[in-house]
């Protein structure tokens, strides 16, 4: 049964019942008395209940206008047949009452929600388009003159190889990062006890050679453990230890303690704010960040530490490198 129904037969029925009563105690006291009166009184009650009837009617299309007319509102939306940007409530013919007014409000926040879930897919595409294609179009050419090129020798070979190499790797890692930007967001995390300090030995010996490769001396310092889901916080320490090599001058430090994990390096220090530079595909309009380079890693180590309770943390001062702590707990 629709609510104005139900609004409609409950108004009645609170019209009626008292009027019921007073009549029924009319017709006890009046026994006895000829049958026309007892005709008088029935004919009363039902049009009580007509009278009743109609003031519930009445009464629930009243109350019930505003959300009438919010319900067209949305059939409108439905039906107006233009993109996600262009949609919005038309506005109402009266002020309508604060819990309408609520209800529109957040209408309006889902609509201005769905519009930023659009412009973040549409910058997500730009940033595929962007940062695979670079990496893709140097690897095929690569591979398109090592077939030709006999006589470059194996040392230049060699270093065309490397190069292609580091190009496959920014490809794979970005595909990478997306993955587990997508499940974070669509599922639900599986922590476990990690032995933090191992975690660390682990990333020490994968970027061990890489680390020597730009003369850097890559370190770990501290132990501790924590709980959570390890192929995540391996990812979002993979992604900060990245960075840092990248920007390092000459250390990087892999740091643990109970319920946090460090990555610090001694390079420029980041050329934004944390918040802004962790925005997914953004942080490459700043000066100063590579394509790729650090938006979705940033923003991948920082879901990874919100969905386990915890924040993304810069804890270096000013002009003295950078040091970002997964905070678990």
């Amino acid at each position: 049964m629709p609510l104005k129904h139900q609004l409609a037969w409950v108004i009645g029925l609170l019209a009626f019942v008292p009027n019921l009563v007073i009549v029924l105690t009319f017709w006890v006291s009046a026994r006895g008395e000829p049958l026309e009166t007892s005709l008088f009184l029935l004919s009363w009650v039902l049009v009580l209940a007509l009278i009743a009837a109609g003031v519930g009617y009445v009464l629930a299309n009243t109350l019930l206008r505003p959300v009438d007319e919010l319900t067209r509102s949305l059939y409108y939306l439905r039906g107006a047949g233009r993109t996600l940007a262009e949609l919005s409530l038309p506005s109402p013919k009266q002020r309508p009452p604060a819990e309408i007014e609520q209800l529109r409000e957040g209408f309006e926040e889902v609509l201005d929600h769905l519009r930023e879930l659009l412009e973040a897919r549409e910058a997500t595409y730009a940033a595929l388009t962007h940062d695979l294609k670079t990496p893709l179009l140097a690897s095929l050419r690569a591979l398109e003159y090592l077939e030709e090129a006999d006589k470059i020798g194996p040392e230049k070979r060699k270093e065309m190889l490397r190069s292609l190499q580091d190009e496959l790797n920014r490809s794979y890692l970005l595909v990478e990062n997306l993955l587990t930007a997508s499940r974070l967001e669509a599922q639900r995390i599986q922590p476990e006890n990690l032995n933090l300090r191992s975690i660390l030995e682990d990333f020490r010996l994968r970027y061990a050679q890489q680390a020597q490769k730009r003369g850097l001396h890559l370190e770990i310092e501290g132990a501790g453990q924590a709980r959570a889901e390890r192929l995540l916080l391996e990812r979002a320490v993979a992604n900060l230890t990245e960075n840092a090599l990248r920007h390092a001058r000459s250390r990087v430090v892999l740091r643990a303690g109970d319920g946090w994990l460090e990555v610090e390096d001694d390079g420029p220090g980041l050329p934004d704010s944390l918040e802004a530079l962790s925005q997914p595909f953004r942080s490459q309009r700043l000066r100063g960040v590579r394509a790729g380079s650090a938006g979705l890693g940033l923003y991948v180590a920082r879901r990874v530490a919100e969905v386990h309770g915890g924040r993304l943390e810069n804890l270096a001062l000013r002009g003295q490198g950078t040091r970002l702590r997964i905070q678990l707990l």
